[in-house]
């Protein structure tokens, strides 16, 4: 088995640590982006909307999270 310098071991765990965080800040990106609708979603609810106001009922209440 072949042993490590304590130089080579400390540059080996600054490698490991500074990917590690690459990552958890990559993580971090992605959960902090709130999922949009799709287009078909809103375009499907605006036409929804539209046919409603043309038939003259109220617009129902949004509730959002």
């Amino acid at each position: 088995m072949m042993e490590l310098s304590d130089y080579a071991l400390v540059q080996l765990a600054n490698e490991r640590l500074a990917h590690a965080r690459e990552v958890a800040s990559r993580r971090a990106l992605v959960a902090s982006v709130t999922p949009r609708e799709s287009l078909r979603v809103r375009l499907g609810g605006a036409l929804v909307a539209l046919g409603r106001r043309l038939l003259g009922e109220p617009a129902p209440q949004r509730v959002t999270p």
